[in-house]
């Protein structure tokens, strides 16, 4: 009789075939841990990884029936980032076995009602679709354009009173009310639809009676948050659709309590840097990012993180960091949070310039019931008055939108406990061109940093069909939500460095430099460079990304710690 496997080794032999590229395999195998243990925060995470990295082609060895299965298992889950799966979501809804691309791409250039078709009606109807709507940043410029085309269906349907095709398709509009609230309202909107919502928002404050339909309709439009007069009212309704209440907790429960959080978070005093207050400004008007779900991970000991992180390369370090003080400057929303809280028994301070963003990390990491973490309002310039030393400083994507993003490292070099180690996050000038190109058009265009403006914008980069560099953002993520979109393309203060920079800074500050972060990136330059045995060589990396100038696209990512 065949010995029955334990769950760990159905799991080992899981991680067997994902690594010898067979999927279906190895995503059965995930899923047989999952049935048994469903908390399993591995066979999840890795199952993700699956559905998530894997190219295409080679996923479709797994069936359609199969992967939307997976798929959907994973959508219904709080316990993962759901824009990791977005792409392949997204090629199994518009490449469906009954239509394709292309019949879709017809159907919505063409001057006839989206909502009047089909396959467009088939693609609403689905669990899967309207789950990715809730709970994943749509990072898609024609998914975005079928979004629009149907939330201007939909208003207009409460105008000339459609009942029937707003009762057909009252789940679908919530879910994509939520989608709306994610990406902050960033669709652009014709004249027609802000005059009509304009009339709905009236039409609503001065009712005794709370309609349903006209408040999901108008919250496709406006945050429900805003319409202040109506805010008790709607906060103590109970409807008998959960997802209509998920709704008003989103849109209105969630933000009261951000706006009660703000209160009990401590400050090191007032921000004196100028650009430092103009930067905090544009963030508590958008925290950065919007987000509603994240990874949950079994915590490691925090040298075995590190050394996963700076791989071939390996730190040796005479101290057991039982429990690593963790400095995060710059926390924005919180997601840094939550991966700096992976290391075992860490006592984590996070800062932040902006009061909005903090308020939004600290309910957030309030809802996961994290007692690990402390939360202060500060300029990275004040946090010399800490009197504090730190194992590790993580610091991503701040200080090069300092005024002067030296004076921001030296600050933080000050705060580094001798053995200590600094994780950076920085733009790189060769990875950015396209945003140089995007800022250099905004200023022609004179477009200003308002919400209206930043529609005009990205509706002007979407229609432009001839300058291939500025197209080129609109497969940046960031392009898709207000918060992000002005934090790529319209913030107030933007350094960018090269490598040759970095290793000028690092020997200036005696520091050494430990490896970047991103193991297939390292596995490209190690194909390169196969005598730099820790990937370590600043000058290899550099002659890298010559040859390949996307590889940084989002940020160097690095670590370094002082040369004693």
């Amino acid at each position: 009789m065949k010995k029955k496997l334990t769950i760990q080794e159905v799991f080992t032999l899981a991680l067997r075939n994902h690594k010898n590229n067979n999927f279906k395999t190895a995503a059965n195998l995930y899923m047989e841990v999952l049935k048994t243990k469903p908390n399993h925060i591995d066979a999840v995470n890795k199952l993700t990884a699956l559905l998530g990295n894997t190219k295409i082609d080679l996923l479709m060895q797994i069936d359609r029936g199969t992967a939307k299965r997976l798929l959907l298992f994973l959508f219904r889950r709080n316990d993962i980032d759901h824009k990791d799966i977005f792409l392949i979501t997204r090629f199994l809804l518009l490449k469906e076995e009954n239509h394709s691309y292309d019949q879709i791409k017809k159907i919505v250039i063409s001057d006839s009602l989206l909502l009047e078709n089909q396959i467009i009606k088939n693609l609403i109807d689905e669990e899967l679709f309207q789950l990715m709507l809730q709970k994943s940043l749509i990072t898609d410029f024609f998914l975005e354009k079928i979004l629009i085309k149907i939330r201007y269906e939909i208003l207009f349907a409460l105008v000339n009173k459609n009942q029937k095709i707003l009762s057909n398709y009252f789940n679908f509009i919530i879910s994509l009310a939520e989608q709306c609230f994610l990406n902050e309202y960033i669709y652009f909107q014709q004249p027609k639809e802000i005059d009509y919502i304009l009339q709905l928002k009236n039409l609503i404050i001065n009712k005794e009676k709370i309609n349903e339909m006209e408040i999901i309709v108008l919250s496709c439009y406006v945050p429900l948050y805003s319409l202040k007069n109506i805010i008790s009212k709607l906060s103590n309704y109970k409807s008998e659709n959960i997802l209509f209440n998920n709704l008003i907790n989103m849109q209105i429960k969630e933000p009261l309590k951000e706006k009660k959080l703000v209160n009990s978070i401590k400050s090191l005093g007032e921000i004196s840097d100028a650009v430092s207050k103009k930067v905090r400004d544009q963030y508590e008007k958008h925290p950065y990012p919007r987000w509603r779900y994240f990874y949950s991970n079994t915590p490691a000991n925090f040298l075995t993180i590190i050394n996963a992180l700076v791989r071939p390369n390996k730190i040796e370090i005479n101290n057991k960091f039982d429990n690593p003080n963790v400095l995060i400057a710059g926390c924005g929303t919180g997601k840094q949070i939550l991966v700096a809280n992976n290391y075992l028994n860490a006592n984590i301070l996070a800062v932040d310039l902006s009061l909005t963003s903090l308020a939004y990390a600290k309910r957030k990491i309030e809802e996961l019931n994290l007692k690990n973490i402390e939360f202060l309002h500060a300029d990275i310039l004040q946090l010399k008055n800490l009197n504090k030393k730190f194992d590790i400083i993580e610091c991503a994507g701040v200080l090069h939108h300092m005024r002067d993003p030296l004076e921001g490292l030296k600050a933080l070099l000050e705060l580094l406990d001798p053995h200590g180690l600094l994780r950076l996050g920085l733009y790189s000038e060769l990875a950015r061109q396209d945003i140089i190109e995007v800022r250099e058009f905004i200023k022609n265009k004179k477009f200003m940093n308002t919400i209206n403006d930043i529609r005009k914008c990205r509706k002007a980069i979407i229609e432009n069909k001839e300058n291939r560099l500025l197209k080129k953002v609109l497969y940046r993520k960031d392009f898709y939500s207000t918060s992000a979109a002005r934090d790529l393309m319209f913030h107030i203060q933007e350094h960018r460095f090269t490598l040759k920079q970095i290793s000028k800074i690092s020997k200036n500050f005696n520091l050494e430099f430990l490896g970047f972060v991103g193991q297939s990136l390292k596995n490209k330059f190690s194909i390169i460079f196969p005598n730099d045995k820790n990937n370590a060589s600043l000058d290899n990396w550099n002659q890298f990304e010559k040859k390949n100038p996307d590889a940084f696209i989002g940020m160097y990512d690095f670590l370094v710690r002082k040369i004693k």
